[in-house]
């Protein structure tokens, strides 16, 4: 039930310290590390790291604080050289990534908001623009690109799937769970919750009545549906869906987000799920393992081979854990 908004905000700023864009060209003077001659802008890795400061303002405070400052910045530094690595691959193996591409996967993202306004709000509140979100998508299309390059003749064979699920059966097993719809009304109108709750117990369809009244957009279109639950509710949501059997549909309930009315649709015991009921998730986890094997791979021997130069003095000092053999500079 966390807001679409949060969940974008909090994806941007994963995002930033996962892969972090590299800008090339800048001057020299300006440059915070080198890697095989390209240069990476310090005042790039000095802008990310203002986002971090002013979206956790408190996480560099206290005696700790420059320490974890000069931490983060390092990481920055090393993600950047990392990219930049990844970059000069995916050239050299003729990888591009289409503008057409960008924009289907900024579309998505904005289709997770009720308008532009709160799309760009939301952008804002993680220290990014449009821009930077574009160049943010093609540097994420890209390595998705090569890593489907070096992963291209992954076979994942029956007895891979079999060996797999032996090893992690406890991973298939289904936990008793109850499957909630709910209409959701703003804290403010509890005369509206109260009006919709009088209106389903006098025989109105709740989900006709989650796609007209409730302001969870993810989930009023589906008629309230919030489907198996995967990970726990907020306390108040939990305690009161723990009161429901399956068809019984609970009174008006107050948490952060505003008024619940909620209506349990199925219920389910706890089972060991069958092979042949989660074989083909066993094998895209299997895939996935591998496509992060590879890349770790090739990475690691792209740091290896390359000529990594950190040029300011204090983000030497344990620079390059992220697999590179050396502080300062590879072969």
């Amino acid at each position: 039930m966390k807001s679409t908004r949060v969940l974008l905000v909090f994806a941007l700023l994963s995002a930033l310290l996962v892969g972090t864009v590299a800008v090339s060209g800048c001057a020299k003077k300006d440059a915070a590390a080198t890697v095989n001659g390209d240069a990476i802008s310090l005042t790039q890795l000095n802008q990310q790291l203002d986002q971090l400061k002013k979206q956790y303002p408190n996480m560099f405070e206290g005696a700790d604080g420059e320490g974890r400052l000069l931490d983060f910045k390092k990481r920055l530094l090393d993600n950047l050289v990392n990219q930049k690595l990844v970059e000069q691959a995916a050239k050299d193996k003729g990888i591009k990534v289409s503008d057409a591409d960008i924009k289907k996967q900024i579309d998505q993202l904005k289709g997770g908001f009720k308008d532009t306004a709160q799309f760009e709000s939301a952008l804002k509140s993680a220290g990014m623009t449009v821009d930077s979100l574009t160049e943010q998508i093609r540097q994420q299309l890209m390595t998705q690109k090569l890593i489907e390059t070096l992963s291209a003749n992954t076979k994942v064979t029956a007895a891979d799937v079999k060996a797999y699920y032996d090893k992690n059966k406890s991973q298939f097993f289904q936990k008793a769970a109850k499957r909630p719809s709910h209409i959701l009304i703003k804290p403010e109108d509890k005369a509206i919750a109260e009006k919709v709750l009088k209106e389903l117990k006098a025989g109105a369809t709740f989900a006709a009545e989650a796609k007209k009244y409730s302001i969870d957009t993810a989930t009023a279109s589906k008629g309230g549906d919030l489907g198996w639950p995967s990970t726990p509710y907020v306390p108040e949501f939990e305690a009161a869906l723990a009161q429901l059997s399956k068809g019984q549909m609970s009174g008006l309930v107050k948490s952060p987000y505003g008024w619940h009315i909620i209506l349990v649709t199925e219920e389910r015991k706890g089972a060991q799920q069958p092979l042949a009921e989660v074989k083909t998730q066993i094998e895209q986890i299997i895939i996935q393992q591998r496509k992060a094997d590879a890349y770790q791979q090739f990475l690691n021997k792209l740091r290896k081979d390359a000529k990594i130069d950190i040029l300011v003095e204090d983000l030497k000092a344990g620079a390059g854990k992220s697999g590179s053999t050396t502080t300062t500079s590879s072969k």
